[in-house]
């Protein structure tokens, strides 16, 4: 199975649509920084994947690639989302298939039945498309990270799920679970076995303890007696536990009922005591309360037909006013100014003299009247008064009446009517006596029922005894089936081991093999991968014996050395059905003499069927890729140059199919024509 093409509109920088479509063998992608080319690698790994596992974990400001996906430009996100799609086509002689992603699709989008024709379902790892895009799509910025920068153990983890050795591992945890199970049996069955042995310890303690408490029969058949006069009956001594118990029932609940009222007597005494005063405050009040009421009623009769005293102050004014302004008008042609009738000059004069006298009168009635009313406002203050100190003292004997009646009522209940406080402080101190004494024969009484304690104590013992017995038993199983889950366990990891050995001594070959043919250090020309660990595994690198070329490599040795690495893990994927390698950039700090035998590594590994795609920065580069790798007419090459177009869009600016070379250009002609 191989790429056939990649199809885009609108992801990441390809704002137009964009496709470009792959040759059989090779196809060389150059183009300079910022036209695209790694992005179409990542709409591959975005179509199988959903994600760009290149920015995993990169976050920023709340901010991921998932916000990015999709065209962001200067005018912003456009808003025909609809339009937007990568797509994705893989090509197997006539069968086909492609993947479609929008930003539209469901966040549960599964793209999986189409996924699994790139790989073997039987033999291929849990997350066989993520370890599939990773050794296929080799990137500039994994070619170190995911070769001499990863750790050893996770280098182990990466070439293990390469080769495909993943089932001995489900094998592996499968027996390692069973002998935990197994393990966590026995822990239990010798737990449940210390149980039994502590339930046996405490059955025996409990039956020791029963037989020493027994009593003597002569002290049980005087409790019997003393009980049988405690409760006045004749009664079987099968009966008597039962009719004690009620008996002390009732007692404690007559102690209940006496208690309170000891604690609540001298209050009791101090109301019954108070009352008869509290009654005659009471009759007091209402007689002060009738008196001031009367007073109230006798200063309203003056006031009944009376004016108020202020309507006779403001007439009095008036009339004042009335003089004061005749005196200023005086008569005018003989006629008085106010009425208007011809009046002599002293009997006008005398008649004003007259109006201020009967002014003065209105002044004297309105004072009297105002003393009058300030009596009446006294004599209501006075009767509101006593009207609420007559309810005050009412309240109080209502109190009081209430709490000696309460308590009374209580006596009657308790039939101690008219008793008083000695009374009932003796039959206190008498009930708590018939209570001690009726308690203590109980006590003696319910010795009997030891027999049954006893009974039931050897019962406890027999059967822990029997359960230490099967406690065991489940014991010697569970060891039993530990060991043999353990036996298991350790079958499957050597059975592991050494099927993994086998698979490691095919592939570590061609790792060397690669590094070789790469000759990333004119000095060290080979190195060693050796596998160290017993549970958990570990991929060292060596160099000249033990040199760590991690640490002493150039920057472009060691991309040198991290390719020839992850080339070896992709041919050495065995369940992989995808025969396409996309590198993207993988000569960043590699010198051309090592380029050169990056291409020859290449062009055999496009000779044996591998569908090479590279992209590339330099365009000489790209030529000679294009020169290196072999094209033919059955299988030819090509080459994409990727850039923008007259509005600045990313876009393919030129396809070529590579020409094969002539198999008999250097041959003479037939009829060679002399000179």
């Amino acid at each position: 199975m191989k790429l056939s093409y990649v199809h885009l509109h609108g992801f990441r920088g390809y704002r137009k649509p964009a496709r470009i479509d792959f040759a059989e063998s090779f196809t060389i992608v150059d183009g300079r920084n910022g036209v695209g080319k790694s992005t179409i690698f990542d709409a591959v790994e975005f179509a199988l994947t959903g994600t760009i596992s290149k920015y995993l974990d990169a976050k920023a400001d709340g901010e991921s690639v998932e916000d990015y996906l999709w065209w962001t430009g200067p005018e912003g996100r456009d808003g025909e989302l609809a339009k937007h799609f990568v797509e994705v086509g893989f090509r197997d002689g006539d069968r086909h298939f492609e993947i479609r992603r929008t930003p539209l699709d469901p966040k549960d989008f599964d793209v999986r039945a189409k996924v699994e024709n790139l790989f073997q379902l039987d033999a291929a790892p849990r997350e066989a498309i993520a370890q599939l895009c990773n050794s296929t799509i080799i990137r500039d910025e994994h070619i170190a990270r995911l070769s001499l920068d990863l750790k050893e153990g996770d280098r182990f983890t990466l070439l293990r799920d390469a080769i495909g050795a993943v089932d001995a591992e489900d094998w592996i945890k499968r027996a390692q679970a069973l002998h935990s199970a197994a393990a966590g049996r026995t822990k239990a069955a010798q737990a449940e076995v210390e149980g039994a042995t502590a339930a046996l310890a405490t059955a025996a303690r409990q039956l020791d303890q029963a037989r020493a408490s027994l009593p003597s029969a002569d002290l049980l058949g005087q409790a019997g007696a003393r009980l049988q006069r405690s409760l006045g009956i004749s009664a079987s001594s099968a009966q008597l536990p039962d009719l004690a118990r009620q008996r002390l029932a009732d007692i404690t609940a007559k102690i209940e009922r006496l208690r309170p009222l000891i604690a609540d007597f001298s209050q009791y005494d101090r109301a019954r005591g108070d009352l008869p005063a509290i009654s005659g405050r009471a009759s007091d009040a209402a007689m002060a309360a009738n008196l001031a009421q009367l007073r109230y009623e006798e200063s309203l009769k003056p006031l009944l037909a009376a004016p108020i005293a202020t309507d006779l102050s403001g007439q009095a004014r008036q009339l004042e006013n009335l003089v004061e302004l005749g005196r200023q008008l005086a008569l005018r042609d003989g006629h008085c100014p106010l009425c208007a009738s011809r009046v002599s000059h002293d009997d006008f004069y005398r008649g004003l003299d007259q109006a201020l006298t009967i002014a003065r009168n209105l002044d004297e009635e309105a004072v009297e009247q105002a003393r009058r009313e300030r009596e009446r406002d006294a004599a209501l203050r006075e009767a509101r008064l006593a009207e609420q100190a007559l309810s005050e003292v009412k309240a109080e004997r209502d109190r009081v009446s209430k709490y000696v009646q309460d308590y009374e009522e209580r006596l009657a209940n308790a039939s101690l009517t008219s008793a008083d406080l000695a009374d009932l402080e003796q039959g206190l101190v008498t009930v708590e006596a018939e209570q001690l004494t009726i308690a203590a024969d109980l006590r003696l009484l319910d010795t009997l029922s030891f027999d049954r304690v006893i009974t039931r104590a050897s019962g406890d013992q027999s059967a822990a005894a029997e359960g230490i017995r099967q406690a065991e038993i489940r014991l010697g199983r569970a060891r039993t089936a530990e060991t043999r889950a353990k036996a298991i366990h350790d079958a499957a990891r050597r059975a592991a081991a050494e099927t993994l050995q086998q698979r490691l001594d095919r592939v570590i070959p061609l790792m060397s093999e690669l590094y070789k043919r790469l000759r990333p250090h004119p000095i060290w020309g080979d190195i060693e991968y050796s596998v160290r660990g017993d549970v958990k595994r570990f991929l060292t690198l060596r160099v000249g014996g033990d040199v760590n070329p991690q640490f002493v490599f150039s920057s472009g040795q060691r991309r040198a050395t991290g390719l020839a690495f992850l080339l070896s893990v992709n041919l050495s994927i065995a369940w992989s059905n995808w025969q396409s390698i996309l590198l993207d950039d993988p000569v960043q700090h590699v010198d051309d003499f090592r380029t050169v035998h990056l291409a020859e590594v290449l062009a055999q590994l496009c000779a044996s069927g591998r569908q090479i795609i590279c992209a590339v920065e330099d365009s000489a580069l790209a030529d000679l890729m294009c020169r290196r790798l072999p094209s033919s007419v059955a299988a030819p090459g090509k080459r994409v140059s990727l850039g923008t177009d007259e509005k600045g869009a990313l876009a393919v600016v030129h396809e070529q199919t590579i020409a094969t070379l002539s198999r008999r250009s250097l041959v003479l002609p037939d009829n060679p024509v002399s000179a």
